[in-house]
């Protein structure tokens, strides 16, 4: 069987991360967290199924989506939280919630639980190899 078992590992799906942003704080002016989670690749390449218009997948839809399936805390699929930014649709609210460096610090530490800026570095090192 030779070293099989060194590649049967659990998925790595719900490994979590906080994140602390500056604008949301609680009563008390303390930050609060955003809990970012890990998710399998096959969930992956649904979002991305369902983000893909003959060929062409909106970078923006599907990073919306993303933040909203890969955001545990809180969760932007809340009526109230909904309600409150003044939309129907989930996905809508990461555009309306947070400023543009907040989104982006939001993907960087869902990039990073999910393992992909690890899968461009070595994709970058096979190049320069």
């Amino acid at each position: 069987m030779g070293n099989l078992g060194a590649y049967l590992r659990p998925i790595p799906a719900g490994k979590t991360k906080e994140i602390f942003l500056e604008n949301f704080k609680d009563e008390n002016g303390k930050k609060i967290p955003f809990v970012v989670k890990a998710i399998t690749p096959k969930e992956n390449e649904l979002i991305v199924k369902r983000n893909t218009i003959k060929g062409n997948l909106n970078t923006a839809t599907y990073g919306n989506e993303l933040i909203v399936t890969c955001l545990e805390t809180p969760n932007l699929k809340d009526t109230e939280l909904c309600s409150f930014y003044g939309v129907m649709d989930p996905m809508e609210v990461p555009s309306l919630m947070f400023t543009i460096g907040e989104k982006q610090v939001i993907m960087s530490a869902i990039s990073e639980i999910n393992d992909i800026k690890m899968a461009s570095d070595l994709m970058e090192e096979a190049k320069n190899f």
